[in-house]
């Protein structure tokens, strides 16, 4: 339900409500609810109720430059020991990415790329996919709020991913490293533009520094508003 949009950025949760919508226990809600907070979807605070993840412009900028780090680690360790069904399990990922745009499906979308990024990360170890998806939630959940579908460039993103496939395919681990970092980048500091265009997203640009290490790879820096 977090995840999907279902309750607003900062908004308190009630438990007898959530327990009577979802029709369970106090006791498994309760615990439910303590696994998102180590997740960190949720921030619980002393004798007032639960509550969601606010837009914090920082916040947003950490997480995304967290993930840009871990998805080009994850990458750099996993794409080399690719086999040939693990490429084509991305292969697929992508062609159900474009399916689900096809029917104008973001939740089929969204759900397909998880899975194409997943499929270049799966030799990356236990450990490491368990931090992954914990800041891909996350990032999800500040996505979804984001994300329209006027103000995403699907052609762009659709090429991005066709060139990291290849890069998976060639079993590129560099190539595919840097390129996931940029894709991430880009979208993110697009997106950040759109919902924030004062906030420049200072964490975003140090970790694609450390990853590219070329200046005319990172991404422009916004003119700052008179």
């Amino acid at each position: 339900m977090i995840l999907g949009g279902s309750f607003e950025p900062g908004a308190r949760l009630s438990q007898i409500q959530l327990a009577q919508q979802l029709r369970v226990g106090r006791t498994p809600l309760r615990e439910a609810l303590r696994m998102l907070q180590q997740e960190g979807l949720i921030v619980a605070e002393h004798n007032k109720r639960p509550r969601l993840l606010s837009f914090d412009p920082e916040t947003i900028d950490t997480n995304s430059a967290e993930v840009i780090l871990l998805f080009s680690l994850a990458a750099a360790a996993s794409v080399p020991r690719l086999n040939d069904d693990d490429v084509a399990a991305v292969r697929n990922a992508l062609k159900d990415m474009r399916a689900a745009l096809e029917r104008e499906d973001l939740n089929d979308w969204l759900r397909a790329d998880l899975r194409f990024h997943s499929g270049a990360f799966v030799h990356s170890g236990a450990p490491l996919i368990a931090r992954l998806k914990r800041v891909w939630d996350e990032n999800q959940y500040y996505l979804r709020f984001l994300m329209t579908r006027e103000n995403i460039p699907w052609e762009k993103i659709d090429d991005e991913h066709e060139t990291i496939l290849e890069a998976c395919a060639a079993r590129n681990g560099e190539l595919a490293c840097k390129l996931i970092a940029r894709h991430i980048a880009g979208g993110h500091i697009a997106l950040l533009a759109h919902a924030m265009p004062d906030k420049e997203p200072r964490m975003i640009r140090a970790a694609m520094r450390l990853i590219v290490q070329k200046p005319e790879l990172v991404m422009p820096k916004r003119t700052a508003r008179a």
